[in-house]
């Protein structure tokens, strides 16, 4: 985004209305995305918690408690706009803007620190942990980046470069440039925590645990293929953030033991025993 469409954007802030029983958290998180200063955004949220203007409006619907800020459908400037939690073949074409200097260091959607000398992309809408590929239809130059933002929330903008994926591009001179985006590995959204099924499975395992979800969500889906049944479980800690992978439903916890011990044996030495929702 250019230097004069920042400031734009740093101007209706000041304006934002939101109401009292919005999700200040999960404003943050969306507002952040935007790649506002955070300590602007602070004082916006002060000033708007004391005043009823209205202008550049941004509001987060709520939903369940398993689900992250970030993947909730959201709306900015009257437009509703719904993250999605799998994108396997996703393709969209539209124009691309980048991001370098007055950026870098500040946090993105997914907590991580903006490093324009890396290749990350801002989408409105897909999965955060995505890998895709972005090629320019003025060059036929293509880069292949990880999606950790939310943004941009231009019209006619589909997605906003790290300054690293716009010198790939070769688009640092031109600013904007039409592109094609295509996904090529999605990464998966959270998912509601297991709850006790009919048939009477009272015990699962808890096989290991992470902070970094896409590791989570590789480990999952290889024990979803051989227990038949995996989830992630999210918990803060006084850590930071956790992401606990089960696998398994059993009946009985004689079943479940016996199951412990197959996977120690298999190279998970640290699962243990836990009780289904």
């Amino acid at each position: 985004m250019r230097k004069s469409e920042k400031n734009a954007a740093l101007l209706a802030i000041s304006g934002l209305s939101l109401p009292s029983c919005i999700d200040f958290q999960a404003v943050l998180t969306i507002l952040c995305a935007m790649r506002i200063s955070c300590v602007a955004l602070m004082m916006s949220c002060l000033l708007l918690a004391s005043c009823g203007t209205t202008g550049h409006n941004v509001r987060v619907e709520p939903g369940p408690s398993w689900m992250r800020p970030w993947e909730r459908p959201y709306w900015v400037d009257g437009i509703r706009y719904v993250p999605l939690l799998k994108a396997d073949g996703f393709r969209e074409e539209g124009f691309a803007s980048w991001y370098g200097n007055e950026e870098h260091g500040n946090p993105t959607s997914n907590g991580e620190l903006f490093d324009k000398n890396k290749s990350s992309a801002a989408h409105k809408t897909l999965p955060l942990g995505s890998i895709i590929r972005v090629t320019s239809k003025t060059s036929g130059k293509s880069t292949v980046l990880r999606v950790n933002d939310r943004g941009p929330f231009v019209p006619g903008r589909i997605v906003d470069l790290s300054y690293r994926a716009a010198l790939d591009l070769d688009i640092v001179g031109t600013g904007v440039t039409p592109v094609l985006l295509e996904v090529l590995t999605s990464a998966s959204g959270s998912t509601p925590p297991a709850r006790r099924d009919e048939g009477g499975a009272s015990y699962t395992l808890q096989v290991a645990a992470f902070s970094d979800r896409e590791t989570a969500r590789l480990l999952s889906e290889k024990l979803e293929k051989e227990l038949a049944y995996s989830f992630i479980r999210e918990v803060e800690t006084e850590r930071g953030r956790v992401y606990r992978v089960h696998a398994g439903k059993y009946r009985s916890r004689p079943d479940a033991e016996a199951a412990r011990a197959a996977l120690a044996r298999a190279g998970y030495p640290d699962a243990f025993i836990s009780r289904l929702p």
